[in-house]
């Protein structure tokens, strides 16, 4: 079996065993089913197809299927790449939370606008899911990405390049120096969206939650703009 191609969702489902528990019916269940088999065969690019089988169906498993199937087409089709992600956390302290949303960032479209709103639409679907592994990286791939093309502004670079760690400190340092209140809310929606259920009410991922739980104590979870501009500061190295 060609495991590069093969068994992507049961890696990324891995992160949460609850995501295709459902309360479906049987017909419907058997269309979730049939896409999953669908997305565990899907090289980058092909994953979207699959979710044609469960075209209309809201339940929490079909919209795991459809983060899922998002994160493939975007190029995590292999373990390696969420594995680089979070061991960030561990093999550069010093910037530990900018080397991990750089290798989270979307970069597969034509556009970074076009980026920013596939990441959306992903943490949309992940946020559906009700599964906490998958929200949390939603919330961040759309953090990220969002980061990315203010750093993306900054350098002049074009879609399709992935920021180094750096740049994404310098995005976040241009943030504190020169608030945009729309990308700033952006930022907090992405992570007010998911923080109560992954971290508050579970903890997704030590690490990050950790860093979270410092940086928003006292912080109205309910106002992006607050949240926004607390992550921010938190993550802003000197």
């Amino acid at each position: 079996m060609n495991y590069g191609k093969k068994k992507n969702l049961a890696f990324i489902c891995a992160l949460s065993m609850s995501a295709f528990i459902s309360s479906c019916g049987p017909k419907d269940m058997d269309k979730v089913g049939q896409a999953q088999l669908c997305i565990d065969d899907a090289a980058q690019g092909e994953a979207a197809a699959c979710l044609e089988k469960i075209e209309g169906i809201e339940s929490k498993g079909a919209y795991a299927l459809r983060c899922s199937a998002n994160f493939i087409d975007e190029g995590f089709t292999q373990p390696a790449r969420f594995r680089e992600a979070f061991e960030a956390f561990d093999t550069n302290a010093s910037s530990n939370t900018e080397a991990f949303m750089s290798v989270m960032t979307f970069k597969s479209k034509a556009t970074m606008d076009d980026n920013v709103t596939f990441a959306s639409e992903t943490l949309s679907h992940c946020n559906k899911s009700g599964a906490k592994g998958l929200m949390l990286l939603g919330s961040m791939a759309s953090t990220s990405t969002t980061l990315a093309k203010v750093a993306n502004t900054l350098t002049g670079g074009g879609s399709g390049t992935t920021p180094t760690p750096q740049q994404i400190n310098d995005a976040l340092v241009d943030l504190q120096n020169n608030p945009d209140p729309t990308t700033i809310a952006a930022i907090g929606s992405a992570i007010s969206s998911t923080y109560t259920a992954s971290c508050e009410n579970g903890n997704a991922n030590e690490s990050l939650c950790n860093q979270l739980n410092d940086a928003l104590e006292g912080i109205d979870i309910n106002d992006p703009a607050a949240v926004g501009q607390a992550v921010i500061d938190a993550w802003a190295a000197p």
